[in-house]
């Protein structure tokens, strides 16, 4: 018997307002970089106090992700989208509301938390109400807004900065308002509600090394990388995060229900889906760094190095929906085998040439081009083809907190490489770096399902 569908008037609504629930999160991500100067002058933070407003998104990000992904997969995805989008919205009014710095991290805590759900519990709803022949055409709409935001989130930053910092966040306060309202008359109940045995113990040990990881890389001096590795302030942190990592395997895999589903790593596709994921960040991590590398190889003021990273992230944003579109027709594999090798191709080219412009505009939109292959539909779409249905949440948190953690080890290792180094070499080195790393994902792409089996494997788990 043929699933039913919603109509397609109905979906396309619902994709609109997915996008603008996950845009909105994606933005606050890209926004706090412009905004970060302004709150350090008025609460007269350090750089280092005030990058906590940074890492405890991330923190909470990573935490929120499995649990809201979890709780979609038992209560329902409707309920827990406008429960992320509350918490989204109290965070911003937190933060906007602000009178001192333990009210901006308390709303930032909030915010990550709510953001970590968005697009899980919106990627999952894509599987229950997409027929199988559009779900890589709604991811890759859906993917979109990280290029978008990543854009985005700076410009607006700079256009309400004048009006007061606080505007950032007000901004957020309406349209999650509005998220909510639309979201109760839109959006269908279409799971069977089922009772949820919450692994108490899973979400302790996941908060504690989501804690020290940030901590201790969060300590690590880039200028003594070394030194600042081994020294008291970071090494134990780090190591209690590898011992919880092991105690969180032995926890997860004597949970009633797991907050994260251990059990699917064992899974040949959704394994490597991980090794992408983890590739995506140290990638990631030193594409960030293009606009110091341009100021040092090109003499370009800090405003104008900064419009060098348009053609990495215009070209990431227009290609994901046209290879979410690809996507249905040629499966995961293919799209993710190319993108991933001409990625490793302009971050090589860029290393070797960082003097030439037209080789770096060129250059930046192949890599914006194999950056949405390697985290956007494609990533996805391997996940929702292989979860099962009462899983689908929980397979695309996996992505979510794999690509925050590799984000922060990529940072610390990419900033550690780049500070070890005088003038460009650092720079040079860590794309280098980042270009056999594409590689790496590129051989492992190989291994993935061809589209006949991939979309055998969905009927299945339909």
């Amino acid at each position: 018997m043929q699933k039913k569908y919603l109509d397609t008037k109905t979906r396309n609504l619902i994709l609109i307002l997915f996008l603008v629930g996950v845009f909105m999160g994606c933005l606050d991500t890209g926004i706090i970089g412009p905004v970060l100067p302004s709150i350090e002058q008025s609460y007269h933070l350090t750089s280092r106090e005030s990058s906590w407003i940074f890492t405890l998104f991330v923190i909470f990000f990573m935490i929120g992700s499995p649990i809201m992904a979890k709780f979609s997969d038992f209560y329902g995805r409707k309920q827990i989208f406008i429960l992320d989008v509350i918490l989204f919205g109290i965070g911003s009014a937190l933060i906007a509301l602000s009178f001192n710095i333990e009210s901006i991290l308390l709303g930032r805590i909030i915010q990550g938390f709510g953001c970590g759900g968005l697009f899980p519990v919106a990627g999952a709803f894509v599987g229950d109400a997409f027929p199988l022949e559009e779900r890589g055409k709604a991811l890759g709409i859906l993917g979109s807004v990280f290029g978008i935001s990543a854009i985005g989130g700076p410009l607006v930053g700079a256009a309400l900065i004048p009006f007061g910092w606080n505007w950032c966040f007000t901004i957020n306060i309406p349209i999650s308002i509005i998220l909510v309202i639309l979201s109760i008359k839109i959006l269908p109940d279409l799971e069977n509600k089922r009772k949820l045995s919450i692994d108490y113990l899973g979400i302790i040990v996941l908060i504690l090394l989501s804690v020290f990881l940030a901590y201790g890389l969060n300590q690590i001096d880039s200028s003594n990388f070394i030194n600042s590795l081994l020294s008291i302030n970071v090494a134990p942190f780090l190591v209690m995060f590898i011992i919880l990592i092991l105690i969180f395997f032995k926890v997860e895999k004597r949970a009633e229900e797991s907050i994260v589903p251990i059990h699917m790593l064992k899974n040949r596709d959704i394994s490597i889906a991980c090794v992408e994921t983890l590739c995506y960040g140290i990638i990631y991590s030193s594409v960030i760094f293009v606009p110091s590398l341009v100021i040092l190889s090109m003499g370009l003021n800090d405003q104008l190095a900064s419009l060098m990273l348009i053609p990495i992230l215009g070209a990431n944003a227009v290609a994901a929906p046209i290879l979410g579109k690809i996507l249905d027709s040629t499966g995961s594999r293919t799209i993710m085998a190319v993108g991933t090798f001409i990625l490793a191709i302009g971050l090589a080219v860029i290393a070797l040439y960082p003097r030439n412009l037209i080789l770096f505009i060129v250059a930046g939109c192949v890599i914006g081009v194999g950056m949405v292959t390697i985290i956007g539909a494609p990533l996805r779409y391997i996940v929702l083809s292989e979860a099962k249905p009462y899983e689908r949440g929980a397979g695309q948190a996996i992505v979510n907190m794999l690509s925050s953690a590799g984000q922060l080890i990529g940072g610390a290792l990419i900033g550690g490489i780049i500070a070890s180094f005088t003038g460009i070499l650092g720079y040079q080195i860590s794309l280098i770096l980042s270009s056999i790393v594409a590689i790496i994902a590129f051989l492992f792409t190989l291994k993935l399902k061809n589209r006949n089996e991939q979309i055998a494997t969905m009927k299945e788990n339909q």
